[in-house]
């Protein structure tokens, strides 16, 4: 499927092996957090939009914290966006350029949900939190200058998880769905169950021992492996929920579950646009200061979401 990795991305990693750093999952989750804020924040001047204003959404269990980055003024459509980092790492800061660049480039106005994680946090507090931010942004719309009638989820990894979750969740409880939701390399499956474990499992950006801390972090003891708001794919059905763009790596353990849940929401009657990225590797949406193609494959999603907003209105005759 692929001739080889990216050479950028190759050079990151060589870059990453040379520094001779300890392994993520040796770490504590606090210093497993500084590393990657250290990795991710931006340090350069940022891309400017409109507006950028943090808000405070109320919560049962405290309030929180959401990023909207608003390209222009006026009305415009809103994303929900759920960042990655196995639901134990990575938070609004170290999103923040990925964010700008993807309303910037969309003309979307992009809502980011700073989600409770994982240990303090196991499943379903990220899940629950992420349907309380979507019913939020639907009832303060014209609060916001959003318009509620064009609706997206996006996600990255455990983020694109708890994309497909939602949607499963909404689409069960017969609440307003999205009208497009973004999954980019997403978790969908029961851990080290696809090939793809085994031929890219170590070396990348993502190893398989990576993501068993991470799963760690993540799930209840109690957890139930069929449960669908957990693993998607343990859906009976995938009907009924909204168009989708699938995005996957090919030197990725995530790639063979990202490809079938590609596979299934097609087979079951929803429209997908599967993008392939076959000479990358998990995560390339954060590396887009190091690698030129993984800015061109955000600024493809971008164009995608922008697609499924609102048309402008006809020039008069």
């Amino acid at each position: 499927m692929s001739g080889g990795l990216d050479p950028d991305a190759q050079a990151l990693l060589d870059v990453v092996e040379a520094m001779g750093l300890p392994p993520l999952q040796t770490l504590s989750v606090d210093a497993a957090r500084e590393r990657m804020r250290a990795a991710f924040v931006d340090r350069g001047p940022p891309i400017e939009l409109t507006n950028v204003e943090d808000v405070a959404l109320p919560s049962p269990d405290g309030a929180l914290r959401c990023r909207l980055y608003r390209p222009s003024p006026g009305e415009l459509p809103v994303a929900l966006f759920l960042h990655g980092g196995g639901w134990t790492v990575n938070d609004l800061d170290t999103h923040d350029g990925l964010c700008r660049r993807i309303a910037a480039r969309s003309g979307w106005l992009v809502a980011s949900l700073d989600y409770r994680r994982a240990p303090e946090h196991k499943y379903p507090a990220a899940l629950l939190d992420a349907y309380l931010a979507y019913r939020w942004l639907l009832d303060n719309a014209a609060t916001i200058g959003g318009d509620a009638a064009h609706r997206a989820l996006i996600g990255e990894s455990s983020g694109a998880n708890i994309v497909a979750a939602l949607t499963l969740l909404l689409r069960d409880l017969r609440c307003p769905m999205p009208t497009y939701q973004v999954l980019a390399y997403p978790v969908t499956d029961r851990f080290d169950r696809h090939p793809s474990y085994r031929e890219h499992g170590v070396g990348y950006a993502l190893d398989r021992e990576l993501m068993r801390w991470y799963l760690d972090h993540y799930l209840p003891p109690a957890h139930d492996e069929n449960d669908p708001y957990l693993f998607p794919l343990a859906a009976t059905s995938l009907a009924g929920l909204p168009p989708a763009l699938v995005m996957t790596a090919e030197f990725d353990p995530l790639r063979d579950e990202g490809l079938a849940y590609a596979g299934r929401l097609a087979a079951e009657g929803v429209a997908v646009e599967h993008v392939h990225a076959g000479d990358q590797m998990h995560g390339f949406l954060m590396m887009h200061r190091a690698v030129r193609t993984a800015g061109d494959l955000i600024d493809q999603l971008a164009a995608a979401l922008a697609r499924r907003g609102p048309r402008p209105a006809a020039a008069p005759s």
